[in-house]
């Protein structure tokens, strides 16, 4: 009998074009750009600088909140915002005071309310809301059938398998990709038991039927499934 439980994890570039943008510490990142922008705050306050940087920006074309807070990279109405109204929401930093951001925000909403109207964040919320009722707008890839019919097959797979071993480990962690098609590609062993166990597992893992692939946004993207897989008739 098999008793796991599935993780999935999503892959596609659709993750990197069009979810919430999150500092990158690397060279060239938004990071390092806020560090020579800080350099040129002089003597003005927190929010002096915060206002005078709101208002360049909103002009620019430019439109982003702040938060010091997590929010999932699936978040529907982040997606409403940065794809209706062009508003991008970055984290905040130790670079900036908390009045900086406030300041900064506070400024921000103004001038687009000025741009989208006093309503636009309701507006926007209710576009999310309406969203997340449409069919296939964002879920996991599923077996045909469910999780229940995905054990039955690997256990029927592994009826009466004789396999010799001398180890007492007995769950083995696999990890395979889904595509946008439902096609089950790169089936890799995470935490094995043998080399012919291990084999075996992959092998079932080949065999497995075309699922129904995963959507975020509307769209069918790539998932990535971790598998806890219980062998419990090794002979």
């Amino acid at each position: 009998m098999q008793n796991f439980v599935c993780f999935a994890q999503q892959l596609d570039t659709i993750i990197k074009n069009d979810t919430i943008s999150y500092f990158d510490f690397g060279k060239d990142s938004l990071y390092e750009e806020q560090l020579i922008l800080k350099s040129k705050q002089g003597t003005m306050s927190d929010c002096e600088f915060a206002v005078k940087n709101a208002n360049h920006d909103f002009e620019e074309s430019n439109f982003s909140f702040h938060s010091g807070e997590y929010f999932p990279i699936e978040s529907t109405y982040l997606y409403v915002l940065r794809t209706y109204y062009k508003i991008m929401l970055y984290f905040t930093n130790d670079l900036f005071s908390h009045e900086y951001y406030k300041c900064y925000d506070s400024i921000m909403t103004i001038n687009l309310k000025t741009k989208y109207g006093g309503g636009f964040q309701e507006k926007a919320k209710a576009k999310s809301d309406s969203l997340e009722n449409l069919k296939n707008w964002r879920k996991d890839a599923e077996f045909p059938g469910g999780q229940d019919s995905l054990i039955k097959y690997i256990n029927n797979k592994l009826l009466n398998v004789k396999i010799k071993t001398n180890t007492t480990q007995q769950k083995i962690l696999v990890s395979i990709d889904i595509d946008s098609t439902g096609k089950v590609e790169n089936p890799f062993i995470l935490r094995g038991i043998n080399y012919e166990i291990d084999n075996l597992v992959l092998l079932i893992m080949t065999q497995l039927p075309h699922w129904e692939p995963a959507y975020l946004f509307g769209k069918p993207i790539r998932q990535r499934w971790t598998i806890p897989v219980t062998i419990d008739n090794l002979k």
